[in-house]
């Protein structure tokens, strides 16, 4: 699999789906909250989210009474920020192209809800370099991504790597769709076919590389193919595409130090240009 073949399996998925009423609602994580508060004030001036689909983040942003941007590759999720968040400058854009989309310099650039993480190792690095690009000198990047611990510690939906095959398979969806409250059941099981075409259509497709692993996890009915790194590795990530980091957050915006275990689906980050 190559990096294209990556990105254009996950622009696939999000230009052709209607994920307006999925995604536009107002909830924040409490890492978020701690995020929103403690940089209040380089969000309050000239901020661009990336991927900013239903402007779940961006509306508060907007709130903070600064410039605040947003781009997204879904025309209905720009179409549905600009309706309901008059106040943000949002367009049709794409974070592959983020030079032809946005136009810097930015005091922050949040890159939220994993949007990175649809990218494979090389154009990940590419990326984090064009968004430095964007930052004025003392400019933030705050941004999250799935957390590889995560998936080492075996947990449910990230990639299902030892779960079974065939008629296997379908116990394992069946478990998950058993789960859950009687008043989801039936619209869960009429997408098990669904789930199990992209699961064996994109399974093979995981792999792992050095200190990162594409994995297709359990979003989105396993449509998706996504990029896994821990805590310490997206440290060095950082430091060699020309970033310092300032500090890793878990879900409960806690502090995530080094060698720190932690096994939370994602991890927040924020950086900074290092100083030459």
């Amino acid at each position: 699999m190559s990096a294209s073949d990556q990105l254009r399996v996950n622009a696939s998925a999000w230009q052709r789906g209607d994920h307006v009423a999925e995604y536009a609602n107002r909830r924040l994580l409490p890492v978020e909250v701690v995020l929103l508060v403690r940089y209040r004030d380089v969000l309050s001036r000239r901020t661009l989210e990336v991927g900013c689909g239903a402007g779940r983040i961006l509306g508060y942003v907007a709130q903070l009474g600064g410039e605040a941007h947003g781009i997204d590759i879904s025309p209905a999720m720009v179409e549905h920020c600009r309706t309901r968040y008059p106040a943000a400058h949002t367009q049709v854009g794409d974070l592959a192209n983020i030079a032809g989309s946005a136009e810097g310099p930015f005091d922050a650039v949040l890159a939220l809800d994993n949007v990175l993480d649809v990218f494979d190792d090389a154009e990940r690095r590419r990326v984090l370099a064009d968004l430095r690009g964007l930052l004025a000198p003392d400019g933030l990047l705050i941004f999250s991504s799935h957390n590889l611990a995560y998936v080492d510690r075996g947990a449910p939906g990230a990639g299902d790597e030892k779960a079974p095959a065939g008629r296997g398979r379908a116990r394992h969806l069946l478990s998950e769709v058993a789960s859950r409250p009687p008043s989801n059941v039936a619209r869960a099981v009429a997408r098990i076919p669904g789930r199990r075409r992209n699961r064996k259509r994109l399974g093979p497709l995981q792999r792992r590389g050095d200190g990162y692993a594409i994995i297709n996890d359990s979003a989105h009915d396993y449509a998706l193919l996504h990029y896994y790194i821990g805590r310490d590795d997206q440290a060095r990530q950082l430091r060699e595409t020309g970033y310092e980091l300032v500090e890793c957050l878990d879900a409960d915006g806690r502090l995530v130090g080094r060698g720190e275990p932690n096994p939370d689906p994602w991890l927040h980050y924020v950086a900074r240009s290092a100083i030459e």
